[in-house]
């Protein structure tokens, strides 16, 4: 089946929250590419992905093409972060390592190997100065990248909780939010490691990941009951539900303009839902069965997933989801100098 064809079984199409169609249809699918991570760069096209034999690329989503091979890690990393000011990428793998490298010159600035298990998400601070790492030993770390210290500047200990996918603020430099195995999630200040608040559910079977919204107003949570909860990040009040999942969500994340929400499920879709109406304005079928890893570019133009087969897919989305800039602040006009008449003699 070409890959026009299968764009047009598979695609979907929706009305935008401003009425305009969204569409997300199946691109190219790289079957030499068997990707367990990916993480957006904070603008462009381009995109860390991080494969099963441990190896580790920057792709282009535009060009679908290689930019630069990083450090291969010796056991598979199944976590992966690019910095906000795009200057770090760190990815995390089974046996707890940490690499943090430059997306510019490929080399490695620092390595990390504090936590007793595999890193299962990885996530840098507003400013870039700290980078927390959850760990399968229930171990939320916080690395402070200013200084040469290769062990975590402070940790947080689960205590039983099985912390999963804790996620910084974008908006406020020491705000955390984590998943647990039980009634949704927690909210933790990263500087003195104390619970600030609780993302509270109805069921008790846990959450396997959180992420805010660009703007740090809004939070998604991936639920193992087979629901996503929206939430308000400064109330952390519940607003609503998506519900359309058959089995566990594992990973949700918002469109770079926040209107949209991308979440998938071991129930092997992926779906794109309206982030104010919570309603589904895109169905992906044919996707890995653990739970595909989700990648909205920066550009807004394309959503990464892994299909069925296990094999890197790009989805391209139509009208871009990129985020809106602020415009910049008019200049004021500089007063012209008043003439001086010069009297007569």
């Amino acid at each position: 089946m070409t890959i026009l064809a299968t764009a047009l079984l598979m695609g979907s199409t929706a009305l935008m929250s401003d009425g305009g169609p969204l569409s997300v249809t199946v691109g190219p699918i790289i079957t030499g590419l068997r990707p367990i991570a990916l993480a957006p760069a904070p603008t462009g096209s381009k995109f860390i992905v991080c494969l099963e034999d441990g190896s580790v690329r920057i792709m282009d989503a535009k060009t679908r093409s290689t930019v630069r091979i990083l450090a291969k890690h010796p056991d598979p990393a199944y976590a992966a972060a690019w910095s906000p000011d795009g200057t770090y990428v760190a990815t995390g793998d089974e046996r707890a390592r940490i690499y943090i490298e430059s997306p510019i010159t490929g080399g490695k600035i620092r390595e990390y190997r504090t936590h007793t298990k595999g890193i299962q998400k990885l996530s840098f601070n507003m400013t870039r100065q700290y980078l927390a790492s959850t760990g399968k030993d229930d171990q939320i770390n916080i690395y402070d990248l200013s200084k040469p210290s290769i062990r975590e500047a402070r940790h947080i200990l689960g205590k039983g909780a099985n912390f999963y996918g804790a996620s910084f603020s974008p908006k406020l430099p020491y705000d955390i939010s984590t998943g647990i195995l039980g009634p949704g999630g927690r909210t933790y200040n990263s500087n003195s490691g104390q619970v600030t608040g609780f993302l509270t559910t109805e069921d008790q079977q846990g959450v396997f990941d959180v992420n805010f919204d660009g703007a740090g107003t809004h939070e998604v949570t991936a639920g193992r009951d087979g629901e996503a909860i929206v939430w308000d990040s400064k109330t952390r009040k519940k607003i609503g539900t998506l519900m359309g999942h058959k089995d566990w969500v594992v990973y949700a994340v918002y469109s770079p303009n926040g209107k949209f929400i991308a979440t998938s499920s071991t129930d092997q879709t992926v779906k794109v839902w309206n982030a104010a109406t919570l309603q589904k304005v895109a169905d992906l079928p044919s996707q890995t069965s653990v739970g595909s890893p989700l990648c909205f570019t920066a550009d807004g133009n394309t959503l990464v997933t892994v299909s069925d087969q296990g094999f890197l897919e790009f989805n391209n989305v139509s009208p871009s989801v990129k985020a809106i800039e602020a415009p910049a602040p008019a200049k004021a006009k500089a007063k012209k100098p008043r003439r001086r008449r010069h009297r007569g003699s």
